[in-house]
C-alpha cells in the first residue's frame, strides 16, 4: 500500500505543479517586457531601431557643432528620425525611454537657425510637455528651448 501511495506521489504532484496557476510575477514580467521597445524591432521609414535612433541624434547633433552652416540637411535628416520616435510611440507609448528621444529631438531642432527648425523645435517641445510632461527631460527643453528662440 505504501509504494501505491508512493509511486501516486510521484506521478500526480508533478502533473499538478504544471496546472497550477502561474504566480502574478510573472504576468507583470510580461506586461513590462511589453511596454518597451525591443532593441531589433524597426521605425518610421528607414526602419531605425531604438538605438539607432539615438545614434542619429547624437551623430546629428555633433554634425551640427561641427557644421553649423549644414543645418538645412541636418534638419532633413531629424525629420525622419522624428518620423521613427511617432512610430516607436504608437507601438509602445508607455516605453520610458521615449521621453529622452523626444528631448534630443527638440533640442537638435532647436539648435538648428533656421525658421522651419523653430517651428519644428515649437512643434517637438510641444510634443515633449503635452505627452512627457512628468518627466525631467520637458523641464530642461523648456528652459533651453525657450532661450534660443528668443
Amino acid at each position: 500500500m505504501r509504494l501505491h501511495r508512493f509511486l501516486f506521489v510521484l506521478t500526480v504532484l508533478p502533473l499538478l505543479a504544471f496546472a497550477a496557476p502561474q504566480p502574478a510575477i510573472a504576468a507583470t514580467h510580461v506586461a513590462f517586457a511589453s511596454r518597451v521597445a525591443p532593441a531589433d524591432e524597426y521605425f518610421g521609414r528607414l526602419k531605425m531601431s531604438i538605438l539607432g535612433i539615438r545614434n542619429e541624434l547624437r551623430d546629428l547633433d555633433q554634425r551640427l557643432t561641427y557644421s553649423p552652416d549644414k543645418g538645412a540637411d541636418i534638419l532633413g535628416s531629424a525629420l525622419f528620425v522624428e518620423n521613427a520616435i511617432h512610430d516607436w510611440e504608437a507601438k509602445y507609448p508607455a516605453d520610458p525611454w521615449l521621453a529622452r528621444s523626444v528631448y534630443q529631438l527638440t533640442h537638435l531642432y532647436a539648435r538648428i537657425h533656421t525658421s522651419d527648425a523653430h517651428v519644428k523645435a515649437v512643434g517637438a517641445l510641444h510634443w515633449l510637455v503635452t505627452r512627457y510632461h512628468t518627466s525631467p527631460f520637458c523641464t530642461v527643453a523648456q528652459t533651453e528651448v525657450g532661450s534660443v528662440l528668443k
